[in-house]
């Protein structure tokens, strides 16, 4: 026989490499599909064939390709394709399964070769030989029709059956070496180990399937005291792959009624049955069918897997297959000897499909001889049954055994549950005997109590209101005290002891007149019976005092306002109460006041009167004849009227910034340019004076509002050339300093050495300021005495002005002066950052 000639692109050229995949195949991989597909790969690949398929046996002997891999589709695929069990005749599988007989094929030669790996009679190892003889002609005519020349066949076995075949199919005739037989053995041997770890993988999740299906309906059968029945049974007919089921309970006692839990599709009632709420279970034939020894019966469990096959009455199978339930599996439910009820499921008929290598038909005689056609053919058979598996019925009786626990676990709770409410019935009666016996008892509680709780609600009201007295007392910012006949105080709170310099225990119980030494507004002492305080104790008059004096307890006496009430119950004087307040900040705002309306008086008085004097003379004509006389009073009322108009501007502007009401319009501005405008300024009324302004600028850049700063120098230079003599100089002299304290802050000017600050002094040849007087100048309408100095006067808010803007600017100002020698004027302003730099490099240059 000669060898054929062919090349493929792949190839598994050592049989050791071959072996090595296929066991990291099965290491790798338990899933049986992926683990045959790389079988039949790796094969054809090593023995360059066309075909290799892998044919598994099925339980009826049909068999099926379930893995196969071709070459260049140079044969047709047959994957998922059926084969009736007589391709392969019993002889055949025999040998295969007894002998492990391996067959090689070739259709030209017409041989056939077999190598028994052991001998049919024995079972022991045989030589590994192949022996050929002429193949049968239906087997050759057989292997043409699928178009194949050669062949090579290898069974499998698993658990010492035949479990499938692995074979290989060439278009030509091929010689089959004995190395690679052995290499295809090898493999065939791995396949069978990859089979068996497979069916342990499949039934290890098989059961933990069915564990987990119990564990679900058990949860649900405990996890509250109604136990979930109905949950449990869709869940038991859904594991069983059934259209339906049933729970039957058996009443336990004769008040009891069966109980009844249905899902899906349940059978019809039996034509002969009583009226229709009557349960299928309770049929006669029923029952004889389940006392009785149906088919497939299994420690009290019934699997019918075809109602055709079950011997009962007509009645009872017309029930069931006209809801289309084709099978039935039924478990007794029993609790040791008790017999509790029925759990049934129910499984309709199904469809099979199978795909045929080619039609078969047995009444046709053409089926007698080999096929000449293998294309596919599809059978459809419809209304089949369902079969109950065993791994079915062992699910079923574990469900059943719980369900039967559950059923007994429920009954027994029932029974509790009557017990429960024997007892409560009996309790409820001697409840209510011992309700009847102390009835009065309670009644008298209910009054002792309702007495007892008027009373704690009026101490808990009478508490309420002396606490939200006592919070009212402590809180209130006035003095108030209360005072017996006698004069003693009652109480007195935080406020009033506050004031008078006490602790509130120190005065609790004192005579309040001794101790405050209370006092007219002269500071003459009261008498005791002429003390308004003592009129409302001994009259009730209400009086209302001001300006009265009390002493503190350091002595100190203060002026005060204060009311005394009498405190009246049921038309008698119980005592009174004192409230007081401290009005010495109200009478120093209103000599504030009263000042402030005195010297604005004054200021208004003395220039409108003025201005009245020189007006009329002008309206009466008296000075008609002498223009000379008339236009200097002329001159007087004008000069009075830009008085009046100054003293309106300070006065809104000193009020304006002390109440923030003027915001500062700061910008970069230069500090020579500022002086200089002020000078320009103020040089008409110098040189009306005689007086030599004299400027030493610093050119430096500030970030200020202008016009305030040039207001603040214009209203220093007023003051200077007003108190300066004829002919004398006023300096303004500006310098750059570290930082300047107010000599009020410290004894002299302190100066450091890094410079951040601008120093701007004007200095002038006056007559000088009092020593006492160099801060208070500073304040409202203050003026010096210039009676003999010769000035024009002026409102008295100029420094005030002065000092505003300065501190608005961050900047301080005060005056230094000798009597005689002169006023220096200060103020400063603080620089930008790096302006010192800027103004030392421009000074370089």
């Amino acid at each position: 026989m000669s060898q054929p000639d062919f090349i493929l692109t792949e190839s598994i050229s050592s049989p050791e490499i071959l072996l090595h995949r296929m066991t990291n195949r099965i290491r790798q991989s338990l899933e049986l599909p992926d683990i045959l597909a790389s079988t039949v790969t790796e094969v054809r690949a090593f023995l360059k064939t066309d075909r290799v398929k892998v044919y598994r046996f099925h339980p009826d002997g049909s068999g099926e390709v379930i893995a196969e891999a071709i070459h260049e589709k140079r044969l047709p695929s047959l994957i998922g394709h059926r084969f009736p069990a007589g391709d392969i005749p019993p002889e055949a599988r025999e040998l295969f399964l007894k002998a492990r007989q391996r067959t090689i094929v070739n259709v030209a030669a017409s041989q056939i070769g077999t190598s028994p790996l052991r001998c049919p009679k024995t079972g022991t190892l045989s030589a590994t030989d192949i022996q050929f003889r002429p193949v049968d002609p239906c087997h050759a005519e057989y292997l043409t029709a699928m178009g194949v020349q050669s062949s090579l066949v290898v069974p499998i076995l698993s658990a010492n059956q035949l479990w499938g075949l692995l074979v290989s199919h060439h278009h030509a005739p091929r010689r089959v070496a004995k190395r690679e037989l052995k290499v295809v053995q090898s493999v065939a041997d791995q396949v069978s180990v990859a089979i068996a770890h497979s069916t342990l993988l499949s039934q290890t999740r098989l059961q933990a399937q069915q564990e987990a299906t119990i564990n679900y309906v058990v949860s649900l059968l405990h996890s509250t005291t109604e136990m979930q029945f109905q949950a449990a049974l869709e869940q038991t007919v859904a594991a069983l792959q059934g259209i339906g089921g049933r729970i039957y309970i058996t009443p336990q006692s004769p008040s009891q009624t069966p109980q009844l839990f249905t899902y899906g599709t349940q059978p019809n009632p039996p034509s002969t049955s009583p009226p229709p709420s009557s349960f299928i279970e309770q049929h006669p034939d029923w029952q004889a069918c389940l006392n009785g020894d149906p088919v497939n019966s299994v420690d009290d469990i019934w699997a019918i897997s075809d109602l055709y096959d079950l011997i009962v009455s007509p009645d009872i199978t017309l029930a069931l297959l006209s809801a289309q339930i084709r099978g039935l599996l039924v478990v007794r439910l029993q609790y040791r000897q008790q017999f509790l009820g029925y759990l049934s499921v129910f499984r309709g008929q199904i469809e099979i499909e199978t795909i045929w290598a080619g039609r078969l038909d047995n009444d046709d005689p053409r089926q007698l001889r080999p096929r000449q056609s293998f294309e596919t053919w599809r059978e459809l058979r419809q209304g089949q049954s369902h079969d109950w598996t065993s791994a079915d019925v062992e699910l079923a009786r574990n469900l059943g055994n719980h369900l039967a626990m559950a059923i007994h676990q429920y009954e027994l709770y029932r029974q509790v549950q009557a017990l429960n409410t024997e007892l409560e019935h009996r309790v409820l009666e001697r409840t209510t005997e011992l309700q009847q016996a102390n009835a009065e008892l309670r009644r008298e509680i209910a009054e002792r109590e309702r007495a007892l709780r008027e009373r704690q609600q009026a101490r808990d009201s009478l508490k309420r209101l002396s606490r939200q007295n006592e919070l009212i007392l402590n809180s209130a910012g006035e003095g108030i005290y209360g005072l017996n006949l006698q004069g003693k105080t009652t109480f007195v709170n935080p406020a009033a002891a506050r004031i008078l310099g006490y602790e509130v225990e120190e005065l609790s119980g004192q005579c309040m007149y001794t101790l405050l030494n209370h006092s007219k507004p002269d500071g003459t002492p009261y008498d005791w019976e002429e003390n308004p305080i003592h009129q409302t104790l001994i009259e009730g008059a209400v009086q209302h005092i001001t300006e009265d004096l009390f002493y503190r307890q350091d002595g100190s006496s203060f002026p005060v306002e204060y009311v005394s009430t009498p405190i009246r119950e049921q038309g008698r004087i119980l005592g009174a109460v004192v409230i007081f307040k401290d009005i010495t900040e109200r009478q120093i705002v209103e000599r504030m006041k009263d000042e402030f309306v005195s010297v604005v008086s004054h200021e208004l008085r003395t220039p409108l009167t003025s201005i009245r004097a020189a007006l009329g003379l002008l309206a009466r004509g008296d000075l008609t004849m002498q223009p000379d006389k008339s236009q200097r009073m002329l001159d007087i009322a004008f000069s009075n009227t830009n008085r009046l108009v100054r003293l309106v501007n300070d006065i809104l502007d000193i009020e304006r910034i002390k109440f923030g009401k003027v915001t500062l319009k700061k910008h970069s501005c230069n500090a020579a340019d500022l002086i200089t405008e002020a000078i320009e300024v103020m040089r008409a009324m110098a040189e009306r004076s005689s007086i030599k302004l004299v400027a030493n600028p610093v050119s430096v850049e500030l970030w200020a509002d202008p016009d305030r700063i040039i207001q603040t120098l214009t209203n220093l230079l007023s003051n200077a050339i007003k108190f300066s003599p004829q002919g004398s100089t006023v300096w303004v002299v500006a310098e750059l300093k570290q930082k300047i304290l107010n000599p009020k802050q410290q004894t002299a000017p302190t100066i450091h050495s890094s410079p951040d600050t601008l120093l701007i002094a004007v200095k002038d040849q006056g007559l000088g300021i009092p020593e006492d007087k160099l801060e208070t100048i500073f304040g409202q309408f203050q003026q010096l005495d210039a009676s003999n100095s010769g000035h024009q006067g002026g409102t008295g808010l100029g420094l005030a002005i002065c000092r505003s803007i300065v501190q608005q600017h961050g900047g301080q100002i005060w005056a230094e002066s000798r009597l005689g020698k002169g006023s220096n004027f200060y103020f400063t302003l603080p620089l930008p950052k790096d302006n010192y730099h800027d103004h030392q490099t421009h000074l370089d240059h």
